[in-house]
């Protein structure tokens, strides 16, 4: 039995209103992708999305020449799939309707719930949005996540996004893309990311420090006429090694974002730190586990820190138009034989890149 002393009896407690969050790291990436590139999933097992990689017959002529009336197949399309995600939120109903409920109670339960399911929600497409939605060589299945940015940057043949594992680091590449075979015959190159030095300029594979003129001619491998970079991403570390790599050419200017966040100005583009980015920092492991990203040595941790330049117009976020399932919540439903209540918050949609010439990841950054 509790013995109240004499200032617990006598004594109210004072709480302080509000709670701080010390879990969740808000995301410039997502927050940039849901503002601007957002598409609607209106229904139905799939979608496509489609695109020209080859070119018709073209050829000098002299008066009375014969032409050459071969018909090409010139474009074709990537099938897209939905992929599911929920947030379960349990509640007993005595502590939603009453001890945690009325006048005496400093928040509101609910609120305070639903807030943190939707920050989960985030969190875990943040971080997803930087990894693969396919069966991965080393990385395994993610068939029932959106297809991230690291299958979308790739060429088939080169490892890349600082996928690391026990063996060692850069053992993952993606021959698929949206349905279609990367290189094929047909397809050619048109789906490939800038990766090696023939390609666009300089390696993907950093495996040191950046430096100016690498960022400028990395920039630069994405710039394809009135095409170019508007959006570049990297970790805090990356962020610190790209400032000291400018300080020299004082040619970067602070921005603030119109969503809020804080970025530099390169070549028009911006760039920003996301704590969500592929690097070398160790997350913890309740993060680790519950949100699905790696740890130190496991899938999917850069062995440095990785740069990605995107082209944010080919981007596309879909979310379902559906309301349940455009992060919406169930409501609060009975579980099982005791006084459990479970609602769910869910999200369905997917994410693409219809363009990846025009972007390119950095990785290995040190």
């Amino acid at each position: 039995m509790a013995f109240l002393d004499t200032v617990n009896t006598i004594t109210r407690k004072t709480i302080v209103p509000g709670l701080v969050d010390q879990v969740f790291k808000s995301g410039p990436t997502m927050a940039y992708i849901k503002r601007n590139c957002l598409a609607k999933y209106q229904g139905g097992p799939s979608w496509q999305e489609n695109f020209i990689y080859d070119m018709m017959n073209v050829s000098a002529y002299q008066p009375g020449d014969t032409f050459d009336f071969t018909q090409h197949q010139i474009f074709t399309g990537g099938t897209v799939t939905p992929r599911y995600y929920n947030v379960p939120v349990p509640a007993l109903i005595e502590k939603v309707k009453l001890e945690l409920a009325g006048p005496e109670a400093v928040v509101n339960y609910i609120d305070t719930l639903m807030q943190a399911a939707a920050l989960t929600m985030s969190a875990k497409l943040a971080i997803d949005i930087f990894r693969h939605g396919q069966t991965g060589t080393n990385t395994g299945t993610r068939t029932s996540y959106i297809n991230g940015l690291a299958e979308a940057l790739n060429d088939g043949d080169v490892a890349s996004a600082g996928n690391v594992i026990a063996s060692g680091p850069f053992t993952e590449h993606y021959d698929t893309y949206l349905t279609l075979t990367r290189n094929d015959a047909n397809i050619g190159t048109a789906l490939n990311s800038a990766i090696t030095s023939t390609q666009g300029f300089v390696n993907g594979y950093v495996n040191g420090p950046i430096s100016y003129p690498l960022l400028e001619q990395a920039y630069n491998s994405c710039v394809f006429g009135t095409e170019s970079p508007d959006l570049l991403v990297t970790t805090n570390k990356g962020m610190s090694s790209i400032k000291m790599a400018f300080h020299a050419q004082q040619r970067y200017e602070g921005t603030s974002a119109d969503f809020g966040f804080q970025g530099i100005k390169f070549n028009g583009a911006t760039i920003f730190q996301d704590r969500y980015a592929p690097g070398s920092d160790v997350v913890s492991a309740p993060e680790a586990n519950k949100l699905g990203r790696g740890t130190s040595g496991s899938a999917e941790l850069s062995d440095g820190e990785t740069l990605w330049i995107l082209n944010t117009k080919y981007l596309r976020f879909y979310v379902a138009t559906d309301p349940l399932f455009s992060f919406g919540f169930t409501g609060f439903l009975p579980a099982q034989d005791n006084s459990l209540v479970v609602g769910h918050y869910k999200f369905a949609g997917n994410f693409t890149v219809q363009a990846p010439r025009y972007m390119r990841v950095l990785w290995g950054i040190s």
